[in-house]
Formats: C-alpha cells, structure tokens, sequence
C-alpha cells in the first residue's frame, strides 16, 4: 500500500477510485473524507451478494469481479484506479491476498492508513510531547513506530510485540499476595485465571455483556476472591450501545445509545460510584472505545489509591493521543509506558506506575 502523508483527500487522489467494503469503517471514512462530489468514490464494491445493486448516498455496491474488470480496463488504456479498503485486521488482509491473486492492477490503499495518514500528521505536535514523556526509551520507540506503521500501511510488525498483556511482563511483574485487580471488560475472564492463580488477588470484573456476564457468573460461583459487575464503566450513569468488531485500529467501540437507537443498551457506571473509595492497585481497561470516559469516571479511585494502570488506546486513532494527554497531565505522579501486545495494530497498551 501506498506510503504518505497529507492532510485532505484531494491530496491523496488523482485518479478515481471505489470503496472497498460497506461496512462502519468504509462509511466512516466515506463520511468523513467523501464531502463534495469530485471527492466521491464511482461505486462501492462489496462480496455479500445481498448487498449488489442497492446503494449507499447513491452510489451503487457492486461485486468485486465489477472491480476486476474496471481495474483492468483502465490499465490497458494507461490509467489507473485507486481502492480504498474499508476493512482492518485479518479482513483487511483477506483482501489484499484476493486482489493478489487476482493480480489488480490498481493503486491500493487501506480507509484506517489514509485516516492515520491525515490524523497523525495534524496532530504531530501532541504526538511528539507524548513521545517525550514516556519513562523509557523503549516506549518512546514503540509508539513512533505504531503510528508510523499505521501511516505507512504496514499491517504486521513483529519486532514490537511483547507477550504477557497487563500484567506478568517488563513494565508490570506478577501480582502481589493482596492486590485488588479491577478487571475492565473480562470476556471470558482470561485475566481473571492469571490473577487468582497464585492466590490471593481480589478481582473486581466489569461485563456488560448478558450472555457473558452470566458465563462468568457461573464460572467463579462459590469463589469470594472474584465478583462480576453487569456494566461497563463510563464517566456517568447511562446506557450505552456497543458495537463489536474484532479488527482494530478503529473497529469497535462503545457509543452513545441514541446513536443507535434500534440497538439495545448495557448499563454503564462511573467505577468511583462502584468501588466508594474501596482499594484498587491495578485497573486494567480494554472496553472497546470507552477508556477515555471511563478513566474520568475513575479519577477519585485513581487519585486516592494510586493503583497501576493498564489502558488499551487501539480503539481508536484518537485515543492514542487523548488517552496519554488526559493520564499525563492529570497525574504527573506516574511514570508512564507503552507496550505492543500485538503483530498487528491492536492491543497497544498504555501502563502508568
């Protein structure tokens, strides 16, 4: 994929292009960049075949064998046609191996590297006082890396991966006999094993999800070392729509629910009005999009107990830069880290000590 950095998409095309993907990201980015006729895609391409024939703002889905033929029509008349790829993760790489294979003859760029491409180059002055106050070289390194991989569109980077997510690795060692481990978006409670293996750990977990909630509740019935809260933490009381989607940097999210309204709602608290001033000395937050809220819904617990933070800022090209901002010149106490848990652009891990 194309390596760049500008800041419109005028700057970016010169020759038409198609969205590749109908999706939240694909729109997003249409959304976002398509804003006048000239900016606009000639048509969206997309495999489900339900979807071929009706349109988007107007603009027809086709499949991507409609793509094939146009990509290589202009080719044989010495132009070229651009695609941008509204997919990420393995999705994303399901169709760069496809239009390999199909040898497309087209400029190929990806919606999340564009986005990072204009986000990241606006915002290099923030990025760069980041950068400085990081506790050790190795994070300041790790971070520049992560974005500049994004802008650059390399999707796999092996030389940053760490292993042991949260806990267990350089920056934080095993818990501690006594710890209180307030576990932020638990899933299937993988975390929770680590902690309580050795003994010892009290676990607060927070899931919001109702099938997964009630997993958890049967997984540790009997065990006064861990309870399950039915929410997800937020800086106020409401209810709040979560959108799923296992790709990153941008992929999942968790929204307000009047931006969806036909979608149901999960309750939500601030974790100060859970906990009311009970001991925390680790918070570990990956909650899909809601770290930043939920991280001034913990200002009293942060403030009071000090505890070790574990923040994931992959969600979204934003947090990168807020979530650091709002931790750094709130609580200048810390020392702060950064750690890639991840080949790829997800689980990218904010530690403060």
């Amino acid at each position: 994929m194309k390596n760049f950095a500008a800041s419109s998409l005028a700057e970016l095309f010169v020759a038409p292009y198609v969205i590749w993907g109908t999706g939240r990201v694909a729109q997003a980015f249409y959304r976002k960049y398509c804003k006048t006729e000239s900016e606009k895609p000639i048509f969206w391409v997309d495999s489900n075949a339900t979807k071929h024939g009706s349109c988007i703002d107007g603009i027809e889905i086709f499949a991507p064998e409609a793509f094939y033929r146009r990509s290589e029509a202009a080719y044989v008349k010495g132009e070229r046609l651009s695609v941008v790829i509204g997919a990420t993760g393995v999705f994303l790489l399901e169709i760069l191996s496809l239009m390999e294979r199909k040898m497309v003859k087209a400029a190929v760029y990806s919606a999340v590297q564009l986005d990072a491409a204009c986000y990241f180059s606006e915002e290099r002055a923030r990025v760069e006082k980041i950068a400085r106050r990081f506790a050790d070289e190795k994070s300041r390194y790790i971070y520049e890396s992560i974005i500049r991989n994004m802008k650059g569109g390399r999707l796999v980077d092996f030389s940053l991966y760490e292993p042991n997510q949260y806990f267990g690795n350089d920056v934080i060692g095993e818990l501690a006999r006594g710890e209180v481990f307030v576990d932020a978006g638990v899933c299937h409670g993988e975390e929770i094993d680590r902690a309580i293996h050795g003994g010892n750990i009290f676990v607060h977990g927070f899931e919001p999800d109702a099938e997964n909630y009630a997993y958890l509740l049967k997984k540790y019935e009997g065990r006064d070392d861990v309870r399950i809260h039915p929410c997800a933490l937020w800086d106020k009381d409401e209810r709040l729509v979560f959108q799923s989607n296992a790709a990153t940097p941008s992929a999942s999210r968790l929204a307000g629910a009047d931006a969806h309204e036909e979608a149901a709602g999960i309750a939500a608290r601030p974790l100060d009005d859970v906990l009311q001033g009970a001991a925390c000395t680790l918070l570990k937050m990956d909650i899909e999009g809601a770290e930043y809220n939920a991280l001034l819904g913990a200002a009293k617990t942060i403030e009071q107990h000090r505890p070790k933070l574990a923040v994931c800022v992959y969600h979204s090209l934003e947090d990168y830069v807020r979530i650091p901002e709002l931790l750094m010149e709130r609580y200048p106490f810390y020392r702060f880290f950064l750690r890639q848990h991840s080949a790829t652009s997800g689980e990218t891990v904010l530690y403060a000590l």
